[in-house]
């Protein structure tokens, strides 16, 4: 698996490590991305829900008896096969957090 571009355009550096077993940075990475990634399809579930019933034009429950298309499928299973690989790329080893650019450091050291 291949990480995508970084945001920047800049080349990924190595990961900062803080624990003695750089895996154990990589698990948590993981847990702390699906646990941001968890609160914020909850949040946005929860208030879809509240503004189409409010509307009127979900009945109440009408999430749980629902069936894709095969299209709508399709688009579930993309997302789901994209969010799996974002996941999966804090176990490569590679710094995925933008940090501080390179020329930008020096104007911080302090000498």
């Amino acid at each position: 698996m291949s990480p995508a571009p970084h945001p920047t355009g800049m080349p990924y550096k190595p990961e900062q490590t803080f624990f003695k077993d750089p895996a154990i940075d990589r698990v948590l990475a993981m847990v702390m991305t699906m646990a941001a990634e968890l609160h914020v399809a909850r949040d946005r579930l929860a208030t879809l829900e509240m503004v189409l019933e409010t509307a009127g034009t979900l009945p109440k429950g009408a999430l749980d008896g629902f069936t894709p298309t095969p299209e709508q499928a399709a688009k579930l299973t993309a997302e789901r096969q994209a969010f799996a690989q974002h996941l999966m790329l804090q176990t490569l080893g590679i710094e995925v957090s933008l940090g501080a650019p390179v020329e930008g450091v020096d104007k911080f050291d302090r000498d």
